[in-house]
């Protein structure tokens, strides 16, 4: 009698699990279709295959990393200045770049950035000015262009020396 009745839940758990079993396999998959759909997000990060972030986009980007690998204490090089925007990270997750504005002020900015510093900043300001800066790594080395409605400028530092190249001739 015990062997019916074990043979029997046997036969019943057996149809169970291949019933569901066979409503899993047979559903119809439903793709989901976002052509013509708005995604709203406060931010996108992008891994590479070891989890490294390499592309954060956002609404108040982090603090770079500094440290071994990436990975360390977050640094307050922006100030009480939040950004918004893309940035840019290398295999080791150390910022190297990007294009934001900034909260504070309404600056955009797109910066190419060395493991250690900023080497190229171009900076568009909301009432028209404009600059492009490029640093050595010591900063002792600087060239600045700049223009707004009143005045264009060139500015070479070199070996942290001023060197006159324009002065106004009126």
């Amino acid at each position: 009698m015990k062997s019916k009745i074990f043979y029997a839940l046997s036969i019943g758990n057996l149809l169970a699990f291949s019933f569901y079993l066979f409503s899993f396999t047979n559903k119809t998959t439903t793709t989901l279709d976002f052509q013509d759909k708005i995604i709203k997000v406060r931010g996108v990060v992008i891994v590479d295959s070891l989890g490294i972030e390499r592309v954060i986009m956002g609404s108040h980007l982090p603090e770079p990393n500094f440290g071994k690998n990436g990975y360390g204490s977050r640094a307050n090089s922006r100030g009480k200045n939040g950004v918004s925007g893309v940035m840019l990270y290398d295999a080791e997750g150390q910022e190297r770049g990007g294009y934001v504005t900034d909260d504070n002020f309404g600056n955009a900015f797109l910066t190419l950035d060395s493991k250690t510093s900023m080497q190229l900043l171009l900076l568009s300001e909301p009432q028209g000015a404009a600059s492009v800066i490029l640093n050595s790594a010591d900063r002792k080395n600087v060239v600045t262009l700049s223009t707004n409605d009143e005045d264009a400028g060139i500015k070479v530092k070199k070996n942290d020396k001023n060197i006159p190249l324009y002065e106004n001739e009126k």
